[in-house]
């Protein structure tokens, strides 16, 4: 009896959660169902996709420092630092590009433009002889792809290499290395994570035109991190609104590519002549500092041995005196040496000071007109941009205010 009551009891309570979870499942409550989980699905299948992610490199990080005595201790010369961040970023997008690893890949001034990928770069060190850079590559998503530290040291057979022409950079072998390293890491990216990068990033850039708009669409999961779980409608008005605003966008970007390269191009004598005289500055002051470090302690040593044998020495010991005095004057040689060869050091980085201030006589910052736009763009690069974008915000906020009178 006791053992038939249980069993009716067990069918009441499954009975009980089968109505439970098909009410909920009518009502919306959970997630479960064809009317929920598959349309979500259905509508991230129709979602665009790549088959290659389009690359953004922004102008390089120059890395001045703000302090001017360190300016001078590290032998930077901003101009030459601001025109090496233009170049080595237009440099590694064409490399980046030779690799066909990319749906495209631009230099723009920052990071507004929408991409799925970036890549970011900082000047450590750059004196013709060493280049040195940090490199890093996040997603749209702001997730770190890839991160390292280069330090490339230029050759002197680079001089004499029959390949490269006289006015060749010297440093775009280094860049090539570089784009190489990206593009391995990149092509290891799965099919689904190029498909979320793109939808992403469509989403990333409505919100550009409606703040929070992709908030709708994403989820956070059992770890708290954010998962795409919907996508608007291939026939969302909205979405059909902002895809052409960024028609005209990326037609601004693709527009920059020209000025970037006659940036590049304007600059290019002034700059090789900057690297080959800066190679042999740096590598000569660095030799004269070496001289003057190792003479500068022989002379105290040489000093010291003086000082010693004179004390020792007895009035009447004149071989030792004679000895001493000889130390003496050795010692004081070497450290007029040592001096000399400071001085010579001091002046190869003034000769360089002066390679670098006449350099940016040459390419000094210039306004860039586009045409067949209806914007009047002044500044620089990045003051442009920023113009053009305000436009495109202010044309859809036009578009979507209702033409009704009060």
């Amino acid at each position: 009896m006791i053992r038939m009551e249980s069993n009716k009891v067990i069918a009441l309570i499954l009975a009980a959660t089968i109505a439970l979870v098909s009410g909920c499942a009518s009502s919306g409550g959970y997630s479960v169902g064809p009317n929920s989980g598959e349309q979500a699905e259905e509508k991230i299948a129709a979602a665009p996709s790549v088959a290659k992610p389009f690359m953004v490199v922004p102008v390089f990080d120059p890395n001045i420092p703000q302090d001017p005595k360190r300016i001078e201790k590290d032998a930077i010369w901003p101009e030459v630092r601001r025109t090496e961040a233009v170049r080595l970023a237009g440099t590694l997008s064409d490399k980046l590009s030779s690799t066909g690893a990319f749906d495209g890949v631009r230099t723009t001034p920052d990071k507004e433009t929408s991409a799925h990928l970036y890549t970011l770069g900082k000047i450590v060190k750059s004196n013709g002889e060493e280049l040195d850079l940090d490199i890093e590559v996040v997603t749209i998503q702001g997730d770190r792809l890839f991160n390292k530290s280069y330090r490339f040291k230029v050759d002197e057979y680079a001089f004499q290499d029959p390949r490269k022409g006289r006015n060749s950079d010297l440093y775009e072998d280094f860049i090539e290395e570089v784009a190489v390293d990206i593009a391995a890491k990149v092509r290891r990216l799965k099919t689904e994570d190029l498909a979320e990068l793109t939808r992403i990033e469509e989403l990333r850039y409505a919100e550009f035109f409606e703040p929070n708009f992709s908030d709708q669409y994403f989820e956070k999961n059992w770890m708290g991190q954010l998962q795409l779980v919907s996508y608007p409608s291939p026939d969302d008005p909205m979405m059909r609104r902002i895809s052409t605003l960024k028609i005209k966008d990326q037609m601004f970007v693709d527009a920059l590519q020209n000025d970037y390269r006659d940036f590049h191009d304007a600059s290019n004598d002034a700059y090789a002549n900057w690297q080959r005289a800066a190679y042999t500055e740096t590598k000569a002051a660095r030799e004269a500092n070496n001289r003057a470090a190792v003479k500068g302690a022989l002379g105290v040593l040489l000093m010291a041995g003086a000082v010693a044998a004179g004390n020792s020495a007895g009035y009447n010991d004149y071989g030792t005196i004679i000895g001493a005095t000889a130390l003496g004057v050795g010692g004081l040689g070497a450290i007029q040496g040592a001096m000399g060869d400071s001085r010579q050091a001091k002046a190869h980085k003034e000769t360089l000071s002066e390679l670098g201030k006449s350099l940016n006589a040459e390419i000094a910052p210039k306004v860039m007109e586009l045409e067949d736009t209806q914007v009047e763009l002044k500044g620089t690069a990045q003051e442009q941009y920023a113009t053009w974008r305000a436009a495109l915000r202010k044309i859809y906020e036009q578009e979507t205010v209702p033409n009704v009178a009060l």
